[in-house]
C-alpha cells in the first residue's frame, strides 16, 4: 500500500496513450487536479483515474505514474474589437509522467476544497496466462 495524491477525471485515451507508450506530458487546467501537482513534485508517485473526484470509493482503478517534471504555465489570451481591449490570464500545468503500474484504491481522505485528494492506493499486477 501506498499514499498517492490523485488527478481525477482524466480522460480514457490519456490513460491509454500513457500506458501504450510509457512517458506521456499532460496539460492540467482543472483547478483540483492543479492543486494535486502544487503538492506534488518529480519523483513522486501519483494515481491516475477517469473517475470525478466525488467518485473516486474503495476498489476505484487507475493507473500509477511517476512524476518526471513539472511545469506551471501562465496562457494570455486577448481579445480586441473595434471599441473594447480584453486580456485574461490562466494558469496551467505541465506534467510529464512516466508509468508505473496499475493500482486500486483501498482509502481515501482530503475531498476538501483548495486540498488534494490523497489516497491509499494497492498496487495491482496483471498476469498473462496465455
Amino acid at each position: 500500500m501506498m499514499e498517492c495524491v490523485a488527478l481525477t477525471g482524466i480522460s480514457r485515451q490519456v490513460i491509454r496513450e500513457l500506458l501504450a507508450n510509457g512517458i506521456r506530458t499532460l496539460e492540467i487546467r482543472s483547478p483540483n487536479n492543479f492543486i494535486a501537482l502544487l503538492h506534488s513534485g518529480p519523483g513522486d508517485v501519483i494515481f491516475l483515474t477517469e473517475a470525478s473526484g466525488p467518485d473516486v470509493v474503495n476498489g476505484t482503478g487507475g493507473l500509477l505514474a511517476r512524476i518526471r517534471e513539472i511545469q506551471m504555465v501562465t496562457h494570455k489570451v486577448v481579445q480586441a474589437g473595434a471599441d473594447f481591449y480584453e486580456e485574461r490570464e490562466a494558469q496551467a500545468a505541465r506534467v510529464q509522467l512516466a508509468t508505473v503500474g496499475h493500482g486500486r484504491v483501498r482509502g481515501a481522505r482530503g475531498f476538501k476544497l483548495g486540498s488534494p485528494t490523497v489516497l491509499e492506493v494497492d498496487a495491482v499486477c496483471y498476469y498473462d496466462a496465455g
